[in-house]
Order: C-alpha cells, then structure tokens, then sequence
C-alpha cells in the first residue's frame, strides 16, 4: 500500500487486467470474494493447527513460517510486477504499508475481538504471545525494520524515480542481499525452534496408528492447507479489485480508496488467518502469521524487488511510514512482555497507532 499511488494504476499493477464495468457484477464478485476468503481461512486455519499438532512444533512457530509464508504471497507479487514495471517505489510502500494494517490494524482489532469473545466465554482475555516469540521472531522483526529503515536513510544506491531523476533515497542491491542474509538466519532461528520444541509440545497428541492412514492424512491435510491458501489468495483480489470499482462508481475519493480498500486489500488473508484463529481459540497461529508476515515483508519482498532494481524511496516512507512501522513493533512487543498477552487495552493502543499514522498521512502526504 502506498497513498501517494493512484488507487487503479496501483489495481491493474496488481491483477493485470482493466476492472469490469457492470456495478452489479462486481457486487456479485465482491459476494464471491467473501465466500471465497472465508471457506479458504477455515481450510487454512484448521489444517495448520492439525499440522502443528501433528508435527508437535508449537502453532506460533507454523504461524511464523509456512502460514506467513503463504500469506505474505499477495505482496510479493504487487511488488516484484511494480518493480518490473519501473514502480519500485510502490514495492517498499506496500510492504511496509502491510507492515503497519499488520501491526496497527489487525493485532489491534484482533486484540479487541479477543476481548469481547472472552467475556461472552468468560475465559481469559488478550492474545498470548510467549517471551520466546517476543526475543525470538519479534526480535528480527524489529531488527529488520530498524535495519530497512536505516538503509534507505544513508545509501541511492543508483535508483531513480519514476520521471528519471535520480531518488534521494532508496534501498541499493547490497542493502538487499544483508536483508536476504538476515532472512535466512530467520529461517534457521525458527527451524531451530521447532525441532528443539517438539518433545515439549503436544506430547500426549498420538498420530494414526497405521503408516498408510499417516500419509493419506498428512497429504490430505497438505491438499486442506494448498487449497486454502489457494482461496484466500484469489478471494482478496477478488474482493479489492472490484470494491474499488464500486468505490469509484459511488465517487468514493481516490485518497479514502487507497487508506481504506488498497490498505487492507494486500493484508487481507493475514487479516482473515488471524481473526479466525482467535474465534477458533488459536491466537498464537494469529499472531505468529503477524510476526512471520513483516518479517518476510522485509527480508524477502523488499529485498527481491531491491535485487531486481534498486529501489527509489519516498520521502513520506523515510519521515513517517518507516518511524511508525518501528513504533508499533516496540510498542506491540513492550505492552506484550509483562504479561506475556496483547491484552485489550494494548490492541486499543496499537489501533490508535494505526489510526493516528492515517491522520498524518493523510493531511501531511496527501498532496505530495
């Protein structure tokens, strides 16, 4: 997500077609899209929980790897088709733009959902989050995001912006291959973790009995994991291509499209993986999905598009998107240590963070 970027150039970047024009068909796709996102998070969400069960490697880890991994894929390729297409600085927009709907938007929201369903449930509130996930993967996640930020403050790496001048700031291919470098050492931290997990974690849990059912269950639960991801994907863009024609149709102004419809669109199956979890009673999956997701923001989409061409940065990504991304990791992280739990209060905190930044952006970015 990027704000100074026009809403539809920005939509055929991302889907490589001209929107359709029939209102009433976009609605019914819109209707498709739901349906889609919803059935493909419950696939997801179950068969990653069963996974984690199975597998005896804590569910905040699986979050952290391979469901962030699966989710994180929407940014990777709005970013990577806006480098090739001379656009590098919607790439780093729209991955820390993702970083902050992550962060402010959807642990915040999240935070407070818990909250109302604990009450009803009258069970404990806030979304655990343990200290081995705030030093372990919520430690690279600040670290890379300080580390991004820094870069693009001190290197132009030889990027240009879009009219040909040369970027004031930018992150160079050195820079990209340090974040690739720190993002190996992600995978290796988390793989570490797991096999060091697995005889501490669901050690009651049995698989089946037979070798032929273990295989046929592993590989259907890897077909429930495919297929959802699969859905999620599709019913995200099905969902924000055709809100933002019906946005426009109803001339919904192109600022409110981009803080609001696009902000969220590329975020949305980290939205849906995280706000099922918490009704299914698995936060951890959640916020793990969270964490891994900015990580990966960083270290892998920036760093692959950086790699392809070095990338211009903007002005507002240096004062404003890049200080307010490190804000909300800190800020989710401390209020998460004591008690080692987002309670509700900390999500109200992380979305008047979120709401906050949209305000500046807004009134201060707006017109640049």
């Amino acid at each position: 997500m990027y704000l100074a970027a026009e809403p539809l150039e920005f939509l055929r970047i991302f889907i490589g077609l001209d929107a359709p024009a029939s209102i009433l068909y976009c609605s019914l796709l819109i209707l498709l899209g739901m349906l889609s996102i919803t059935k493909g998070g419950d696939l997801f969400t179950d068969s990653s929980v069963e996974i984690a069960r199975l597998t005896r490697i804590p569910p905040v880890i699986i979050g952290a790897t391979i469901v962030s991994m699966s989710t994180t894929f929407p940014e990777l390729m709005v970013s990577v088709t806006g480098t090739l297409a001379g656009k590098g600085d919607l790439a780093v927009g729209n991955a820390l733009g993702s970083c902050l709907c992550n962060i402010g938007l959807i642990i915040g929201s999240c935070a407070l959902l818990k909250g109302y369903l604990s009450r009803k449930r009258k069970t404990e509130s806030g979304i655990p989050v343990s200290r081995l996930t705030i030093v372990g993967p919520g430690f690279f996640m600040l670290f890379s995001g300080v580390l991004v930020w820094v870069f693009s403050l001190f290197s132009t790496g030889g990027a240009v912006t879009q009219t040909g001048a040369p970027a004031e700031f930018a992150i160079a291919r050195w820079q990209a291959v340090i974040l690739l470098c720190v993002l190996a050492a992600y995978i290796l931290f988390s793989l570490r973790v797991a096999m060091a997990s697995r005889h501490d974690f669901g050690e009651e849990q049995e698989l089946p009995p037979l070798i032929e059912n273990q295989i046929a269950y592993f590989f259907k639960l890897a077909l429930m994991f495919f297929c959802g991801a699969c859905l999620v994907v599709l019913g995200s863009r099905l969902l924000v291509t055709n809100a933002v024609v019906v946005a426009r149709y109803f001339e919904v102004s192109e600022l409110l499209i981009g803080l609001t419809i696009l902000a969220i669109g590329t975020s949305l199956p980290e939205y849906t993986i995280s706000v099922l979890s918490i009704i299914k009673g698995h936060g951890a999956l959640g916020t793990g999905n969270i964490i891994g997701a900015n990580v990966l923001n960083i270290n892998m989409v920036i760093a692959i598009c950086a790699l392809i061409h070095p990338l211009p940065i903007q002005r507002q990504t240096v004062i404003l998107d890049g200080p307010v991304v490190i804000l909300l990791i800190v800020a989710m992280l401390g209020l998460a240590w004591r008690k080692k739990r987002i309670s509700t209060a900390s999500g109200a905190v992380l979305l008047a963070i979120y709401v906050g930044y949209l305000l500046l952006a807004t009134f201060c970015f707006a017109s640049s």
